[in-house]
């Protein structure tokens, strides 16, 4: 049975102007793994900074089971420390299982391919995100709460997060992001905060969108019963007589109750379920179909006195139309590409050939395109006014900067007094109100809320332009490109159109075969050179059986994978959606066993018993 670790009854919290939880009654178990998910600025950090003890309710009653462990990853890392990682790590971090303190650390560290070696002050964003990962889950927290944890982390970082999280991590946790196939993969409950309530899932992230329909549709049907209700309690008081109203004061109160208590509703009901769109419009009417020609591109770059291949006789020619998402691990060479098409770098070898009358907008996640000193209105609006033109209509700058999470104070504020993620939402702004023919976005998700993300990809799926984006976000990609560019890193580019999410799950399927050939041949090499006690022989002719059954699990996850991420299959057929969900459930039971049997096996197999 699962111990519960957590609970509230009742509980409160609010700001002066602002209720975040309104009586809340909530419990989180062991093996709770939950997203929480609400609109922007209802209060999900706060939420975690009350769970994390670093916030205390206002009233009602909380209950935290004794000695409880938690671990919390921050949204924003600020890690400045002059330690090497590994240093950094190893004095930093209380851990359970101290004898094999340092053993753990760096094989975390080597899984997710950080440098024990690297000073942290020297760490990009990307790599401070995973430090600040690995400090967190080596404790084995009992709870770890995660605040947007695959922000400006690469597409195999997150997989490899995910993995760790459905297969080794033992606790429970809760986390926030706005990365709807993470959330699918990892989660089995959901907490969805809306308007001061925590409504409770007993499912994944998965069936989060049919689940608050649901919620929504009944909300619709008791305004409307309210409504009608009402209009007969009116009827009633139009057509009674004075006498009649002394007589039924309570009644004539209860109808004002009811009036008051519908508006309250109707108002707090559309603000929760209004969606933003900005709207695209297309001016230019391009004739033409080539946008630009990359022919045999090559670059490379020094390190270490080591020659980097980034492309090798890269050729590609690129039209209108197309949206092109570019994939690949952190430094594989998606930035690269995009500096070269904007001229801000050269190609080694080769040439791009951009039709003369195309006009880029570019989203770098690194750039600087404003002017430091001038307020935020003054960048968005040169001109002056309140007014900017978003494609061809005047919206009001505060209105319009609602959508990408900035306050109507917030207008005449330096902008350089911004944070990296404000920056970046306010770029992402300008280059939406009038973009280009060619739209290049680097990472535009990260910082990102989403409803923010949404009125994105309904932008992207409107613009009849063309578009390349870079982005960690399996679920954006899946609803925005056409076609893949995957980088690995090493000059070789793998062009597909397939969805995003299916090339993932084939890439990583054939991985996990090639991986698990490689053991194979190795053990029978092994076998082979050299002649083993029988007892040895025997281990590892099991490890052999397990390994295949683990590589034949996998292929049956992966398959039953792509089915249910169809997305009809819901809709059309429930049964064998819940079906399919329970037998992946069990199927990853089954292949965590098998798992656990093999390291076993292997650790007897290195250390063998004496007889």
């Amino acid at each position: 049975m699962k111990e519960p670790l957590i609970s509230f009854q009742s509980c409160s919290f609010g700001f002066t102007k602002k209720k975040v939880l309104n009586s809340v009654d909530i419990v989180i178990h062991s093996g709770d793994k939950i997203a929480l998910v609400g609109k922007n600025g209802v209060g999900k950090t706060t939420f975690i900074n009350i769970l994390s003890g670093n916030r205390i309710p206002d009233d009602g009653e909380t209950w935290i089971s004794p000695n409880l462990s938690i671990g919390h990853i921050k949204q924003s890392v600020n890690n400045n420390s002059n330690q090497l990682v590994g240093d950094y790590l190893n004095k930093n971090t209380d851990v359970i299982d101290i004898k094999n303190k340092k053993q753990n650390i760096k094989n975390l560290c080597k899984e997710i391919k950080l440098d024990l070696d690297m000073p942290v002050n020297q760490l990009s964003g990307g790599l401070k995100r995973k430090l600040h990962l690995v400090e967190n889950i080596i404790k084995s927290p009992e709870l770890l709460l995660l605040d947007e944890p695959t922000n400006h982390l690469d597409i195999d970082s997150i997989i490899w997060l995910e993995n760790y999280l459905n297969k080794k991590f033992k606790g429970a946790f809760l986390v926030i992001s706005h990365d709807r196939k993470f959330l699918e993969n990892v989660t089995n409950k959901v907490f969805w905060m809306d308007r001061g309530k925590i409504k409770v899932s007993p499912k994944g992230f998965y069936n989060f969108e049919e689940w608050s329909n649901n919620l929504i549709n009944h909300e619709k049907r008791e305004i409307k019963n309210k409504d009608n209700l009402l209009k007969r309690e009116l009827d009633w008081l139009s057509k009674g007589v004075r006498a009649r109203r002394k007589r039924n004061n309570r009644r004539l109160e209860n109808i004002s109750n009811l009036k008051k208590e519908l508006k309250h509703q109707k108002s707090e009901f559309i603000k929760s379920v209004s969606k933003v769109k900005i709207e695209y419009t297309d001016d230019d009417q391009i004739s033409y179909n080539l946008i630009a020609e990359i022919h045999n591109i090559s670059k490379f770059y020094i390190l270490n006195n080591k020659k980097k291949i980034i492309f090798s006789k890269f050729s590609y020619k690129l039209h209108k139309g197309e949206k092109i998402g570019v994939l690949g691990k952190n430094g594989a060479g998606k930035t690269t590409l995009f500096r070269l098409f904007t001229k801000q770098i050269e190609p080694d070898e080769g040439i791009i050939k951009l039709r003369k009358s195309i006009g880029i907008s570019y989203f770098d996640q690194h750039g600087d395109q404003f002017t430091n000193h001038k307020s935020i209105k003054e960048n968005m609006i040169p001109s002056g006014g309140d007014y900017i033109d978003v494609n061809g209509k005047k919206i009001h700058i505060c209105g319009y900067l609602k959508n990408f999470l900035f306050n109507p104070s917030d207008i005449e504020n330096k902008v350089s007094t911004l944070s990296g993620g404000q920056r970046n939402r306010l770029l992402l702004a300008k280059i939406l109100a009038k973009p280009n023919q060619l739209m290049i976005l680097d990472e535009p998700t990260n910082d990102l809320d989403t409803e923010t993300l949404d009125i994105l990809i309904d932008f992207i799926n409107a613009y009849e332009g063309t578009v390349l984006i870079s982005s960690h976000d399996r679920d954006f990609l899946d609803k925005t490109v056409n076609k893949l560019f995957y980088f690995y890193g090493d000059g070789k580019i793998d062009l597909s159109n397939k969805k995003c999410s299916d090339f993932l799950n084939e890439k990583i399927l054939s991985r996990n075969k090639n991986d698990v050939e490689k053991i194979n041949t190795k053990i029978e090499n092994k076998t082979t050179i050299s002649q083993f006690n029988n007892n040895g022989y025997i281990i590892r002719k099991d490890i052999k059986k397990i390994l295949q059954k683990i590589e034949k699990g996998e292929e049956e996850i992966s398959k039953m994978q792509l089915i249910i991420s169809e997305p009809d299959l819901y809709n059309k057929d429930k049964k064998k959606f819940d079906d399919l969900a329970k037998e992946i459930e069990l199927k990853k039971f089954e292949l965590k066993k098998l798992e656990e049997q093999w390291i076993n096996l292997e650790e007897e197999n290195l250390n063998p018993k004496s007889c």
